[in-house]
C-alpha cells in the first residue's frame, strides 16, 4: 500500500529545478531593482504641480523595495537549498515540499491546499 502522494525526484532533476528558480528570482530582483532605480529619478526629477505622483511615489517604491526584498529572500533561500542537495540521491517530495521549491505553481498550491 502507498500512503500518500510523493514525487521521486533526483538530485541532478531537483539541482536544475533549483537553479533555474534561483536565475528566476535573480532576474525579477534586477527588472524590479531597475524600474525602482527610475521610478526614484522621476520622484527626485517631478515639479511641485505634480501631487498625483507625489502621493503615489512613495508608495510605489516601498512596493518594489518588498518585491525587491521578497526575490532576493528566495533567491538566498533556493541557493542555500541547491547547495545541500546530497548527489546521486533520489528525493521524495510532498505537496508541501513542491511548494516551498516552486515546483507547484502558487495558484495551484492555493487550489491544493483549499482542497482538502
Amino acid at each position: 500500500m502507498i500512503d500518500g502522494f510523493r514525487i521521486d525526484v533526483t538530485a541532478e532533476e531537483l539541482v536544475t529545478h533549483l537553479d533555474r528558480r534561483i536565475t528566476h528570482h535573480r532576474e525579477r530582483a534586477l527588472e524590479c531593482d531597475a524600474r525602482l532605480q527610475r521610478l526614484r529619478a522621476l520622484d527626485t526629477a517631478a515639479d511641485e504641480e505634480e501631487d498625483v505622483f507625489q502621493m503615489c511615489g512613495p508608495s510605489r517604491i516601498d512596493g518594489l523595495e518588498r518585491l525587491i526584498a521578497r526575490h532576493r529572500n528566495r533567491e538566498v533561500f533556493l541557493m542555500f537549498a541547491r547547495n545541500h542537495v546530497v548527489a546521486n540521491e533520489i528525493y521524495r517530495l510532498s505537496e508541501d515540499d513542491l511548494q516551498l521549491l516552486e515546483w507547484l505553481p502558487l495558484q495551484e498550491a492555493s487550489f491544493m491546499a483549499e482542497r482538502y
